[in-house]
């Protein structure tokens, strides 16, 4: 790889709607300025909403992508007790990216403040006890699917309306008909609640079922509550 790339990821913000112009804005300031905006749906019982930060079931959803260093100086200042209020409540997390476009990664690659390189690595090297669990469900299953993922240990959850373009290859392999028209649902876990989370789901509502739930995990970098 060009030595002047370097290592990016891709951060998760999930917000009150409408509150995430002022998240880009900050982002921005950390030379964070890719970001693509999603519309989504909370999941969390309504006595949970104020527990996890959020006041509304509507949610902004940001993915931004940058280099690792700048998200994990970024990262750094959402946990700081003392960094300035943003006035938008809810959760942001890290993941690693293992591959992106050359021209992209270039283009993102840009120099690093003075001093900023060694703080960046430190932080890249805490764990994180967390997973992202996506599942892609039928529409109108949302609820029943984050029923069983909270009787596993799962809080809450965000839903982002989709649709599945690999159903071909579904029925032609495994003999099931997959419905286009999806839901996706993310599940922020810890690690420990992870196996049965998922398990739980596959169990209950998995391909042969009518919700056929389609459950993958990905490792977590760093978490960061927004308030």
């Amino acid at each position: 790889m060009n030595p002047s790339v370097r290592p990016m990821g891709l951060l998760v913000s999930i917000v009150e709607r409408g509150k995430a112009a002022l998240l880009i804005r900050h982002y921005q300031s950390f030379q964070l300025s890719q970001h693509l905006q999603a519309a989504g749906r909370g999941t969390a019982a309504s006595h949970l909403l104020d527990t996890l930060g959020f006041g509304t079931a509507e949610r902004d959803v940001v993915l931004t992508l940058g280099p690792r260093q700048a998200m994990a100086r970024l990262m750094a200042q959402l946990k700081d007790q003392d960094r300035s209020q943003l006035g938008a409540r809810g959760i942001a997390f890290s993941l690693p990216l293992s591959g992106m476009s050359a021209v992209l990664a270039l283009a993102l690659s840009r120099p690093e403040p003075a001093g900023s390189a060694r703080e960046g690595e430190e932080n890249m090297e805490e764990k994180n006890p967390h997973s992202l669990i996506l599942v892609a469900v039928n529409q109108g299953y949302t609820d029943a699917v984050m029923d069983t993922a909270r009787a596993a240990g799962a809080r809450g959850g965000t839903v982002i309306r989709a649709r599945w373009t690999g159903g071909n290859e579904v029925e032609q392999f495994v003999g099931i008909t997959v419905q286009g028209e999806k839901e996706l649902l993310a599940i922020v876990a810890p690690d420990r609640d992870r196996p049965a989370i998922m398990e739980g789901i596959q169990q209950t509502h998995g391909l042969g079922s009518s919700a056929q739930a389609m459950v993958i995990s990905l490792p977590i970098q760093e978490t960061a509550r927004l308030d």
